[in-house]
């Protein structure tokens, strides 16, 4: 199993949005950053990262990304092309985390259902997460309730709180499991100090997903937005 971690740039937003009740009007360039998953059985890309966003969320969203970054260039260094993806896992449907679904017609979507039904009508405190041109596009969606395996080692574990359908993944590689938070903790402190995301559907729906991550063993993390690499060691 090869695990690669993709940069599709970054983009800008207010960091109280990623720790509740801290850092109100502090800038903070947040890290797109979708795993690519390559097993003997399947080519699995969690999350898609960020798409060209309207006019009317580029004054609070500025998106930084060099041509490198772009999700196809990134894919091409491991030869391949969006059309060789078997699964996407969304961790949820956040413009800032489907914004490329479009991209890859032959692909399987996991999305909790719960998840795919709110996007198409969200209350209005979660609204503006929900970019409909983003996620209602043609392509495969296989809604799912709970945990589920992708493979013998690729696992989806419901984490909702910051959304009503929020799922992290836990990947078992080499005695280790590799968690990818999603927005379930965007970055690092939200695990290790157990401070809930300011972008929320119920606090503690989402304070319930952070200690079910904290409580899985021999994990080592990988956070969506930190700007570091954060890269594990078995990677």
């Amino acid at each position: 199993m090869e695990l690669h971690l993709l940069s599709n740039g970054h983009f800008t937003l207010d960091k109280s949005l990623l720790v509740y009740a801290k850092y109100q009007g502090e800038a903070y360039e947040a890290a797109l950053k979708p795993l690519l998953i390559i097993t003997d059985e399947k080519r699995v890309l969690i999350d898609t990262g960020i798409g060209e966003l309207p006019e009317k969320y580029m004054k609070f969203h500025i998106v930084k990304r060099t041509p490198e970054e772009t999700l196809k260039t990134q894919l091409q260094r491991y030869n391949l092309e969006p059309e060789d993806i078997d699964v996407i896992i969304n961790t949820h449907l956040h413009f800032d985390h489907c914004g490329n679904n479009k991209d890859f017609a032959n692909a399987l979507f996991y999305v909790q259902a719960d998840e795919l039904r709110y996007a198409h009508n969200p209350d209005r405190f979660q609204k503006s997460g929900y970019l409909q041109e983003s996620f209602d596009v043609e392509v495969k969606y296989i809604p799912i309730q709970g945990s589920h395996r992708v493979t013998e080692n690729i696992n989806i574990l419901p984490t909702p709180g910051h959304s009503i359908g929020h799922q992290s993944v836990v990947i078992r590689k080499g005695g280790k499991n590799i968690v990818y938070c999603g927005d379930a903790a965007p970055i690092r402190e939200n695990i290790e100090r157990r401070n809930i995301p300011g972008v929320l559907y119920r606090s503690d729906l989402a304070l319930r997903s952070i200690d079910r991550l904290r409580k899985i063993e021999n994990a080592e993390y990988i956070f969506a937005h930190e700007r570091e690499d954060n890269l594990p060691k078995c990677l």
